[in-house]
C-alpha cells in the first residue's frame, strides 16, 4: 500500500488589491441613487443614527434628546435644550461647515479647487457593478492586436450600443461622424460582437440572436435556418409554411422554437438595468429672472438634514460619561460622511446639467430638433472629473427642460455635420423626420426614399436606410400605410 505523508508550507505571494473604505462605497451609492433610492437611503440613515435630524425649519427649537434611549443619558441634563434656536443654529454653523448651494446636505471646503480635487480622487477610486459600457470597454482593454485607430473605432461603437446591448446607428452614419472607412467600421463592429454578453453590438433582433447561435456552435444547424430566413413569418405565426419550408414537421419546428426561445433579446441587460419605476427631475433647466439660463436642483419632497446641535453640545459636557462621548463622536462622523457623499452627488448632477446648457443652448432655445451631437468626455473634460462619474451620475436620472421631461443620457448621441458645417444629434434628424412627416400631403406620403432626399436639400446626407430606422423608433408607419383617400 502506498504511503501518503502530509507536509505543511508556507508561501508569501504578494499582490494588489484595491480595498474600499466604507466611505468610498458609501459615495459611490449615493452618486449612483435615483431622488426615490436616496429619499430611501436617507429615511434608513435618520432611523439608525440618531445624531441626524431633519430641519422641518430652520428656525425651529429642538427639544429633548436625540439620543434617549440609547445612551441612557440623564433628561435633565437638556433641560435648556430649546433656548434660542436661532442663536445656536447661527454659533454651529461654522463648525458644520455648510455651503450656500447644499448647506442641508454637504460641508463645504475651504477652497473650491482642492474640493474638486478631492471629489475626483473619491470618485476614481471607486469601483462598482460596471455598466454594459464599461463591461465592455474592460474586454476592449484587454483585446490584443488591435491598432491604435482601430481601438478608438471600437471605443465609438462600444459608446453607441444601448442599455440592452443593440447598435442602433448605422454603420454608415457612424462612418461618416467619425471620418472612417467602412471596412474598419466592419472590423470594429466585429471585435465588439465577439465581446461577453453573446448578442451585443447587434443591430437588429434577427442578428442578435444569430451571434448567440454562433457562440454556440449552431452556426449550421436549423434554429440558426429559423431565425435567418423565418423570423417574420414566426411572428405571424406561420408554422405549416415553415416547417414546409425547412422540409420538417412542425413538432420538431416547436422544438427548435423553444431552443430559440431560450436565447436573449435583450443581452446587455445582463450586465446592467438602468429602469426605473417613477420618474423624477433631479435639476430644472429654466431661464432666471434675468433671462439667464440655470440649473436648479429639485429639491422637492427631499428631506433636509443636519447634525442634531444638542448632539455637538452634548461633546462638550464634562459630566457625560467617556463612552457615551465615543458612541456620539462616532455617529457624528458618519452623519457628516453622509452629508458629505450627498453634497457631492448633488453638486457633480448640477455641473453636469449647467455644462450640458453650454452644449445644448441651441436646443433650449429652439427645441428637439436642434439637439447637438455630444459625448460624455466633452461634458467631463468641462467640469473636471473623468467620464465615468459622469455616466455614473446621470444614470437612470431626469432633468425637466423647456421641451420636457428628458433622460439625462437624451443629451448625448452621434450625430451629423451639415454642408454649411451645422451639426445636429440624431434625435435632431429624427425631429426633422418627424416635422416632415407631420406637413406631407396625407394623399401622397413621403417614402423613406423621399424624406432622404429631403434631408439631404437641408444639407444632411443620410442614409435611406437610416431615415427607415429613425421612422420605426418614431413609431411612424412606412407611406403606403399612411395614405388617406
Amino acid at each position: 500500500m502506498a504511503a501518503f505523508e502530509l507536509t505543511q508550507q508556507l508561501n508569501q505571494s504578494l499582490r494588489q488589491e484595491q480595498i474600499l473604505a466604507p466611505q468610498q462605497i458609501q459615495a459611490l451609492e449615493i452618486l449612483l441613487a435615483t431622488l426615490p433610492e436616496l429619499e430611501q437611503r436617507i429615511n434608513q440613515e435618520l432611523a439608525e443614527n440618531p445624531t441626524l435630524e431633519l430641519v422641518e425649519n430652520r428656525r425651529e427649537s429642538l427639544v429633548g434628546n436625540p439620543l434617549e434611549g440609547d445612551l441612557g443619558v440623564a433628561p435633565e441634563r437638556l433641560a435648556d435644550a430649546a433656548a434660542d434656536a436661532a442663536e445656536r443654529d447661527e454659533a454651529i454653523a461654522p463648525a458644520l461647515q455648510l455651503t450656500d448651494a447644499w448647506r442641508d446636505y454637504a460641508p463645504a471646503a475651504a477652497d473650491s479647487g482642492d474640493e474638486d480635487e478631492r471629489r475626483q480622487f473619491m470618485f476614481d477610486s471607486l469601483t462598482a457593478e460596471p455598466s454594459l459600457q464599461e463591461h465592455l470597454l474592460a474586454q476592449l482593454g484587454e483585446t490584443d492586436g488591435l491598432d491604435e485607430s482601430l481601438r478608438a473605432v471600437c471605443t465609438h461603437v462600444i459608446g453607441s450600443i444601448d442599455d440592452d446591448g443593440y447598435l442602433r446607428t448605422h454603420p454608415a452614419d457612424m462612418a461618416t461622424a467619425l471620418q472612417a472607412d467602412m471596412d474598419s467600421l466592419r472590423r470594429a463592429i466585429a471585435v465588439v460582437q465577439s465581446f461577453e454578453p453573446a448578442g451585443v453590438g447587434a443591430r437588429d433582433l434577427r442578428e442578435c440572436l444569430l451571434l448567440q447561435l454562433e457562440r454556440r456552435g449552431r452556426r449550421n444547424s436549423l434554429e440558426y435556418q429559423v431565425v435567418a430566413d423565418h423570423l417574420e413569418a414566426i411572428a405571424q405565426n406561420r408554422i405549416p409554411q415553415i416547417a414546409k419550408a425547412l422540409r420538417t414537421t412542425t413538432a420538431h419546428l416547436y422544438a427548435l422554437l423553444e431552443r430559440i426561445r431560450a436565447l436573449d433579446p435583450h443581452p446587455g441587460r445582463q450586465v446592467a438595468s438602468s429602469g426605473v419605476d417613477y420618474v423624477y427631475p433631479e435639476v430644472f433647466i429654466e431661464k432666471d429672472s434675468e433671462g439667464q439660463w440655470q440649473a436648479r436642483p429639485n429639491r422637492t419632497g427631499m428631506p433636509r438634514l443636519r447634525i442634531a446641535p444638542e448632539c455637538l453640545r452634548m461633546l462638550e459636557d464634562p459630566a457625560l460619561p467617556a463612552a457615551d462621548k465615543r458612541y456620539i463622536r462616532e455617529k457624528i462622523n458618519g452623519s457628516r460622511q453622509l452629508l458629505r457623499a450627498i453634497g457631492l452627488r448633488q453638486s457633480t448632477i448640477v455641473q453636469i446639467a449647467t455644462a450640458l446648457i453650454d452644449f445644448q443652448r441651441d436646443f433650449l432655445e429652439r427645441g428637439l430638433e436642434h439637439m447637438r451631437p455630444l459625448v460624455m468626455s466633452q461634458v467631463a473634460d468641462r467640469i473636471g472629473v473623468h467620464e465615468t462619474t459622469v455616466s455614473r451620475a446621470i444614470a437612470g436620472k431626469y432633468v425637466q427642460t423647456p421641451h420636457g421631461l428628458l433622460p439625462f443620457r437624451r443629451f448625448f448621441s452621434t450625430g451629423y455635420r451639415s454642408d454649411n458645417g451645422e451639426q445636429v444629434s440624431s434625435l435632431g434628424i429624427k425631429q426633422k423626420i418627424q416635422s416632415l412627416i407631420d406637413g406631407e400631403d396625407k394623399a401622397r406620403p413621403l417614402s423613406d426614399q423621399k424624406l432622404t432626399e429631403m434631408l439631404k436639400e437641408q444639407g444632411f446626407a443620410v442614409a435611406r436606410r437610416t431615415v427607415a430606422k429613425y421612422r420605426e423608433e418614431l413609431g411612424l408607419a412606412p407611406s403606403h400605410l399612411r395614405r388617406s383617400f
